[in-house]
């Protein structure tokens, strides 16, 4: 004959129907109620190598240009970026490091304004990686005034010796 449930068994029974509704409740809906952004997304230079030189993206007249050094680019070793805008008025602009062939965490740097106008500097690295051949996207992020955003994608190699 079967037991009826123990009082401890029913709490629990409840507590996990509990806690299973409100998952249920806040996967189905959003919790970010926050408009976003307008990004317009610039084509890659696959010709660029920022081993061993600046990089310079052009749409209209708006043009930017990412240096990274030293040259060759190293890992794990501190790094200089420099970017230089034209006819472009920012707001913030920042530089993102991602892996491609692996994951390698969050990598986001806030470039500061230099006296120069259009220019931002600031530094980064690279993360050291077990892989032998590693693959990176670096994906300049400017923000505009009016809450739009420009993304401009590189890729660059590593060879871990």
């Amino acid at each position: 004959m079967k037991q009826p449930p123990t009082f401890t068994r029913l709490r629990f029974r409840m507590l996990r129907l509990a806690v299973f509704g409100l998952i249920s409740l806040f996967g189905l809906t959003s919790c970010d109620r926050s408009p976003q952004p307008n990004i317009t997304q610039w084509p890659t230079d696959q010709t660029c190598d920022l081993h061993t030189e600046n990089c310079v993206a052009q749409k209209g007249d708006a043009k930017v240009a990412l240096k990274i050094s030293p040259h060759p680019i190293p890992i794990a070793r501190p790094l200089g970026i420099e970017v230089l805008l034209e006819n472009i008025k920012a707001e913030k602009v920042e530089l993102d490091i991602s892996g491609v062939n692996m994951y390698m965490g969050y990598n986001r740097v806030l470039l500061t304004a230099a006296k120069q106008p259009g220019r931002y500097i600031g530094t980064s690295m690279l993360a050291f990686c077990t892989n032998k051949k590693m693959e990176w996207q670096i994906t300049l992020m400017i923000h505009l005034k009016d809450g739009s955003q420009i993304q401009i994608p590189y890729r660059l190699d590593t060879m871990n010796y």
